[in-house]
């Protein structure tokens, strides 16, 4: 019964760790990052403005986070895999 306890503290402590307010400023441009960005985290939504400073909930900046990590993996993926093709062109006399 206590494990149950300590479990339900741990599960609400998460919940209001992730409903926490931090503030963030997203990039903004008059090209490509110029719209709000919409994002969604277990039913919930926020639309967010870029250019200024905004507070929103963690478990959303979390999710920003994330997709920031993931978009730098794929570009230095995208210039490896470009590299070994130039060199396998190069290779091959293509």
């Amino acid at each position: 019964m206590a494990t149950n306890k300590k479990a339900v503290a741990n599960d609400r402590a998460k919940i209001n760790d992730e409903n926490t307010l931090v503030e963030i400023e997203l990039f903004r441009d008059n090209k490509d990052y110029k719209d709000n960005v919409f994002v969604a985290v277990n039913g919930e939504s926020c639309v967010i403005a870029r250019g200024r400073k905004v507070k929103i909930k963690k478990k959303f900046a979390d999710v920003i986070e994330n997709s920031m990590r993931q978009d730098i993996k794929t570009a230095r993926l995208m210039d490896n895999k470009s590299d070994e093709f130039l060199r396998d062109a190069a290779l091959r006399n293509i």
